[in-house]
Parts: C-alpha cells; sequence; structure tokens
C-alpha cells in the first residue's frame, strides 16, 4: 500500500512539474539581439585621423613688395598652419559678393598671404582647426583664406575667406603683432621658396604659375599590400554571410564588392542605397561624416587628403599626396572616393595598399615653367579655354612594367579641365593631352 502511495505522489508530481515546464515553454519569448551597426565599426585597416590631418591647404602663395612666392611643401605648409592655430580670426562677418577684379585685388596688396585648399571648406567643419569668432558662424564654405597687413602700427589686419566658385567673402580681423611675427619668419624664409609669376587668361581669369623650371624626382617604391578580406571585415555586416568568389568577388544579400588585382583597388557597392535622384542641395555634413565613414575602419593607408566634393552627386575624393604633390591614376589607384546614398555609403573605390619602402636613387627631372605649360595648352585647337580651369603639378602613379612590386611616381603637370584632371604629356603634345596613364 505503501509503495502505491509513494508511485501516486510521485506521478503527481511529474504531470504538475510537466504543466509547469510546458506553460513556460508557452510564453517564454527568447531576447535577440540585433546589431543595426555597421561591421565597419569593427574593423581597424590602419590609423584613424583628425580633421585637421585630413583637410589641409594643398599651397601657399606669398604676395610681397610686387613679388610672388608659392609654397607645397608640407612641413612649411604645416608650420604656418600652425601658427595661425593660434590666432582668433574675430568679428567674422557675413557674405558679401565680390567681382573676379576685387577677388584679384586681394592678391596684389603689398604683403598678402594666400591658402589655398583644393575644394570648398564648411566653416562648421573648420571652426576646431581655426579659431573663429562670430557671433553666429557662417553656414557657408570657403577654399582659399587671403591675410592682408597694411604695414600700419596698432591696426589690425585682415582676413579674408573666400568661397571662389560662388564669389562669396566673409571678412574678418586678426591682431597685428601675430601678423607681424608671421611676414616677418616668411620673409626671413623667402630664399626657400619658388618664384611664381602671374599668368592672366584669354578670358581675365589670374593664375599664379612656377615662372622657372622646378626640379622633380622620379620615385620607385616596394607597396605594402592589405589583404581585401579586411575591407570586406569592415565594409559588410556580416563577413560570414559573404559568398566569396576567387577573392575577386564578394557578395552578401544586399551589397558587392568587387578587388581588381591588376591596379589593387576595391570597389564596394550597396545597391539599396541608391538615390532616387541627384540632388542641388547641399549637405553640411558630407565631407565630415565622410572622413568619419574612413575613420571608422581606420581605412588612411597613406597620405591622402581632401581633394574634392561634388553636393549634386553626393561624393567626395580624398587624393593621395607626395611631397606636398597630390597624385593622379585614372584607374583610382591613387584616390579613395565615396559617394553617399539614402542613409549609407553608396559606392567605395579606393586602393588597398599604401606606399612603403622607397628605392635609392630617385631620377631627377626637370619640370618646365608653368608659363610654357599653359601657352602649349592655350595654343591647341582643341581646349576651350573656359573649360580649363588649374593647371598644376603632381605625380603620376603606376606599376613598373618590370616588376609588379614596384610602384612608379613619375612627375607630370595635370590640368582641370572641364571637371576632370588631365595629364600634359611633353612628347608630342598635341597627340597625347589627355589621359592620367
Amino acid at each position: 500500500m505503501r509503495y502505491e502511495t509513494i508511485k501516486s505522489v510521485l506521478l503527481v508530481f511529474l504531470v504538475i512539474t510537466s504543466g509547469v515546464l510546458t506553460w513556460n515553454l508557452w510564453i517564454f519569448q527568447p531576447t535577440y539581439e540585433f546589431n543595426d551597426k555597421k561591421h565597419v565599426h569593427e574593423v581597424s585597416i590602419s590609423d584613424p585621423k583628425d580633421i585637421g590631418d585630413v583637410i589641409r591647404p594643398v599651397k601657399l602663395l606669398l604676395h610681397m613688395n610686387s613679388n610672388h612666392y608659392g609654397i607645397v611643401d608640407e612641413k612649411k605648409v604645416d608650420e604656418t598652419l600652425q601658427e595661425l592655430s593660434g590666432w582668433t580670426f574675430y568679428d567674422l562677418g557675413e557674405e558679401r559678393i565680390f567681382s573676379r577684379d576685387q577677388i584679384k585685388g586681394l592678391a596684389q596688396n603689398e604683403k598678402t598671404l594666400e591658402l589655398i585648399f583644393p575644394d570648398l571648406v564648411p566653416f562648421d567643419l573648420y571652426k576646431g582647426i581655426l579659431r573663429l569668432e562670430a557671433e553666429k558662424l557662417p553656414q557657408g564654405s570657403f577654399d582659399r583664406l587671403f591675410i592682408l597687413w597694411e604695414d600700419r602700427e596698432h591696426e589690425d589686419g585682415t582676413a579674408y575667406f573666400l568661397d571662389s566658385k560662388e564669389g562669396k567673402v566673409y571678412e574678418s580681423h586678426v591682431n597685428s603683432d601675430h601678423l607681424k611675427a608671421l611676414f616677418n619668419r616668411l620673409k626671413n624664409q623667402e630664399s626657400q621658396f619658388d618664384k611664381f609669376e602671374p599668368y592672366e587668361l584669354p578670358d581675365g581669369r589670374l593664375k599664379y604659375l612656377p615662372a622657372k623650371e622646378t626640379i622633380m624626382f622620379k620615385y620607385k617604391y616596394y607597396a605594402d599590400y592589405i589583404e581585401p578580406e579586411k575591407f570586406r571585415d569592415a565594409l559588410f555586416k556580416d563577413p560570414l554571410l559573404v559568398r566569396n568568389d576567387n577573392g575577386e568577388k564578394f557578395k552578401d544579400s544586399t551589397s558587392r564588392m568587387d578587388v581588381d588585382e591588376s591596379t589593387n583597388t576595391i570597389f564596394y557597392v550597396n545597391p539599396s542605397q541608391a538615390a532616387d535622384a541627384k540632388t542641388n542641395q547641399v549637405d553640411p555634413d558630407l565631407l565630415k561624416k565622410s572622413i568619419e565613414f574612413i575613420n571608422e575602419h581606420a581605412g588612411w593607408t597613406d597620405n591622402y587628403k581632401y581633394f574634392s566634393i561634388d553636393p549634386s552627386t553626393q561624393k567626395t575624393t580624398f587624393q593621395l599626396f607626395l611631397k606636398g604633390y597630390p597624385v593622379f591614376n585614372r584607374e583610382g589607384m591613387s584616390e579613395i572616393k565615396l559617394y553617399w546614398g539614402k542613409e549609407e555609403v553608396y559606392q567605395y573605390r579606393r586602393p588597398y595598399f599604401g606606399l612603403d619602402v622607397p628605392l635609392p636613387h630617385p631620377a631627377k627631372i626637370n619640370m618646365p615653367s608653368g608659363e610654357e605649360v599653359m601657352d602649349t595648352l592655350l595654343a591647341d585647337p582643341n581646349i576651350d579655354i573656359t573649360k580649363l580651369q588649374e593647371l598644376i603639378l603632381g605625380y603620376r602613379i603606376y606599376k613598373d612594367p618590370e616588376t609588379n612590386k614596384v610602384i612608379v611616381l613619375e612627375p607630370s603637370w595635370f590640368y582641370l579641365y572641364d571637371g576632370s584632371w588631365e595629364r600634359y604629356v611633353m612628347e608630342d603634345v598635341r597627340g597625347n593631352l589627355r589621359g592620367l596613364g
């Protein structure tokens, strides 16, 4: 009897336990952790950079006593920018529109320093680099900064921030003691700078170009290659779901990354982010979020600087620089280019290598003067002067045909024509003006 009682009690216990477990199973709702952040946050390919390291003047022009001097050396440019960062640009006023003659006049004062940026820089983004004091910071941008010293006792100098595309000017003032120290230093270093001469184009525009031949060098480097898989891990939300086709194509359900081994570049695209239509609305954060995106995976694999922005296509470009000069290549071996979509990056093109070890004994090359090159360009009947925007010295980058492990950087003249950078070829100019090669 006692045995039967024990069985009954045990049976009742098991039935009750089963019921409780069944009920808990019915009402249980598991908590899943969804990671909506892009996987890009978890990968570091190189080192992140501050905004001041990426957005820099590409040239300084010093206008003194009717002479003009150009500075592209990065150390000298950084020295001046570091000095300016300790100043206060106060009473920054509202925008005004200057005529072409008024803009040209800014550089024709007896003592003027001109800082040239590659493209427009928003005030709000650069306020951490230069101290900008105003009741309300302008919503605009600038790509030139003129600092004038009238050389009059106890009067502060004037600085003009210029948007050269729209002719917009923002006037401010700087301490005269700072100006005196700056111009005295630059005057003492005058012999270290290249002489420039003004060149007036037929349509009235004024360009300052090297007055004499410029000595440059043809460099060769061993490259430091980054595994494309690191970019896969950075760009795709879940690398474990990415399909790999012979290391040349990476795909998941929404995105694709192609690897071009001939140029050592990658192309990432997320078609779901394609914008419905082009917009002329300037996104004030376009440049900032582009820098942040590359910083998220520390993608600055070499000396890349901000170079251009196109709000109509939501594009930003960061160019490789060497010895203060931009580097060009038509196949994308020298630039990081981003197109933004609806919410995230739509397209991302870039190299997956950096310049590593320089080979000894670079070859010296004498580059012709700016006046000689400009004269040749203007003599070409195929050149529309209204489409000729800039003329600068730089480097063409390509793989050494004798060994793919070596990267060649060859000095050349480049001109911006109708929105595209083209290489000026000295031999047989008329048949070889186009193409970065």
